[in-house]
C-alpha cells in the first residue's frame, strides 16, 4: 500500500523513534542487543495481536490526552441549520434626513467597517440642486430669522405707543421662535454643500444600502449599524420536530470557517423565541436564542446547530476528537496500559457538536485517547509494516 507523503513522514518518525525507544542499545553494525527486563516486557506486550505500541514519551510529545469513559447526563439533540443575527436593540438603521448625493468623504466604507458613535458616516450633498438644495434652504432659513427678529424689534418698540397691539407683538415673537427652531434644525450636522449623517451607536456596518454618488431622498435607509455586543442564534427547526420544541432549552453551534463549536450555556445564552407557525412556503419553524458575543462573531454567519432538549443521566459519551473513521466505521483507541493501545469499533448515537454518544463498543471505566487519536492510528499502521533491517 502506497501512503501519501505526509503519512509516510509521520510513519517513518514513529517507526524510527519506536525502534530507538524499544531497542536503545541496538548496534546496527554488530547486531548486538542488550535490553533491560522492562524493555523485554514492553516488547512482549507489543507482540500481542491488535496491540498498538506508542510509548508515553512519544504520546506526550504528540499532545495525546486521555479520558475515562463515564456515564453521565447528555441532552437529546436535533441537528439542523441556521444563522447568527443581530440582537433586538443591538442595531440601528441609519436613514437620510435630507435628499442629496452620497459622499463617503474619500474613505472606504463597506460592510464590516467599524464605526464610532457621533462620527460622520457619510455626507449628503445637494448644492446646486433646483429643488431640495439643502445649503440654500439653510441660507433662506437664516434670512427669515433675521427678518423675524427685525420685525419683532420694531413691533416691540411701537408697542409702547399702542401703535402695535399686544396680539401683534405676540405674533412677532412667535415668528422669531419658529424661525430659530428651523435654523437650529437645518444647522444640525450641516457641512459645506450638504449635511453630515452621524453614526448613532458604536459598532460595525452590517449592511450598506448605498454607494458613492448615489442620489437618495429624505427617509431612505442608508445603512445598518450593529453594536455586536449581543447576538441571536436562529435555528431553522424542521416541522417534524414540532412536538419536541417545548423541551428545547439551549443549543450548541459550529461555525463553518474554523469548525469551532460554541456552547450557549457558556455564553449566557437563553431562548427568546419559538415559532408557533411556519411562514408561508417555509418548511421550518424558527427557534431563537440570545447570547453574549464574547468571541467576535459576526451577524449573518450561517452555522450548523445542535438543539438540546431533555437530558438523560446515563449516556456514555466521548469527545469528537477521540474518533477516527475508516470506510464508514468509527473507531476509538483504548489505553490498556502506559504505551499500549487497542483500536475498537464503536456504534455512535447522537452528537451535540462537541461530544458523541457511544451506543456500543465502549464500557464505563475504559481509558480512551481523547485527543491525538490520529497519531495512535499512524502508530498502528507503522506496526503493520514488517520489522527488519537493511544495510
Amino acid at each position: 500500500m502506497k501512503l501519501p507523503s505526509i503519512w509516510g513522514t509521520a510513519l517513518a518518525a514513529l517507526v524510527l523513534s519506536g525502534c530507538a525507544a524499544h531497542d536503545p542499545d541496538h548496534d546496527h553494525h554488530g547486531h548486538s542487543h542488550n535490553h533491560s527486563h522492562e524493555a523485554e516486557e514492553y516488547e512482549a506486550a507489543a507482540e500481542e495481536p491488535g496491540i498498538i505500541v506508542l510509548d508515553d514519551a512519544q504520546a506526550a510529545a504528540l499532545g495525546l490526552t486521555f479520558e475515562q469513559a463515564t456515564a453521565g447526563p447528555f441532552a437529546s439533540v436535533i441537528r439542523t441549520g441556521g444563522s447568527i443575527e443581530a440582537a433586538p436593540g443591538d442595531r440601528s438603521t441609519v436613514t437620510a434626513t435630507v435628499s442629496g448625493i452620497v459622499s463617503f468623504g474619500g474613505r472606504p466604507l463597506t460592510e464590516g467597517t467599524p464605526v464610532v458613535q457621533g462620527s460622520t458616516l457619510l455626507v449628503l450633498g445637494s448644492s446646486g440642486f433646483v429643488e431640495g438644495n439643502y445649503p440654500q434652504q439653510l441660507a433662506d432659513a437664516r434670512a427669515e430669522l433675521e427678518k423675524a427678529e427685525a420685525d419683532y424689534a420694531r413691533a416691540e418698540a411701537l408697542s409702547g405707543s399702542r401703535v402695535v397691539s399686544g396680539a401683534e407683538l405676540d405674533a412677532a415673537r412667535l415668528a422669531v421662535d419658529v424661525a430659530r427652531r428651523r435654523v437650529a434644525l437645518l444647522s444640525e450636522n450641516a457641512t459645506r454643500g450638504g449635511k453630515k449623517i452621524i453614526v448613532p451607536m458604536e459598532g460595525y456596518v452590517t449592511s450598506l444600502s448605498v454607494n458613492e454618488g448615489d442620489y437618495v431622498t429624505a427617509g431612505q435607509p442608508l445603512a445598518t449599524i450593529s453594536a455586536n455586543r449581543n447576538l441571536v442564534l436562529r435555528a431553522d427547526l424542521p416541522q417534524r420536530y414540532w412536538s419536541e420544541t417545548e423541551g428545547i432549552r439551549t443549543a450548541n453551534f459550529t461555525t463553518p470557517y474554523d469548525g469551532r463549536t460554541y456552547d450557549l450555556t457558556e455564553l449566557n445564552g437563553r431562548r427568546i423565541g419559538l415559532g408557533r407557525a411556519a411562514a408561508e412556503g417555509e418548511p421550518t419553524l424558527p427557534v431563537r436564542f440570545e447570547f453574549e458575543n464574547r468571541n467576535r462573531l459576526m451577524a449573518g454567519t450561517a452555522v450548523e446547530i445542535f438543539l438540546k432538549g431533555a437530558v438523560r443521566e446515563d449516556a456514555l459519551t466521548v469527545p469528537l476528537t477521540a474518533l477516527t473513521e475508516e470506510q464508514g466505521v468509527h473507531y476509538l483507541y483504548l489505553r490498556l496500559s502506559p504505551g499500549h493501545y487497542r483500536k475498537v469499533p464503536v456504534r455512535l448515537g447522537l452528537s451535540d457538536g462537541a461530544r458523541t454518544e457511544v451506543l456500543s463498543g465502549l464500557s464505563p471505566g475504559d481509558s480512551i485517547v481523547a485527543s491525538g487519536a490520529y497519531f495512535v492510528r499512524l502508530a498502528g499502521l507503522s506496526s503493520a509494516i514488517p520489522h527488519g533491517h537493511t544495510h
